[in-house]
């Protein structure tokens, strides 16, 4: 069973790295297209976060199960918009 703080903090590390993938897609969705070594990190952020996710939902209590896929299901949109940008 996983810790319910090591959940809560994984959890807002996850909103903190979908916040920020969000800025970074935002930003190169300009005319001036944003930094590309940026958006290739927040790429692989995304990545390791949706493998962190699949680590924890099997660890997981069914409350914290729910949280878990809520948050996996948002990386993963996340980094739909990502790959279907470039």
């Amino acid at each position: 069973m996983a810790e319910r703080t090591h959940v809560a903090q994984f959890l807002e590390q996850v909103e903190m790295t979908l916040q920020g993938a969000q800025k970074v897609f935002d930003d190169s969705q300009r005319v001036e297209a944003g930094d590309p070594e940026e958006y290739t990190f927040m790429q692989n952020q995304l990545q390791e976060m949706d493998q962190e996710l699949e680590t924890l939902l099997h660890a997981a209590t069914p409350e914290q199960r729910d949280e878990l896929y809520r948050a996996q299901i948002q990386v993963r949109q996340m980094q739909n918009h990502y790959i279907l940008k470039r």
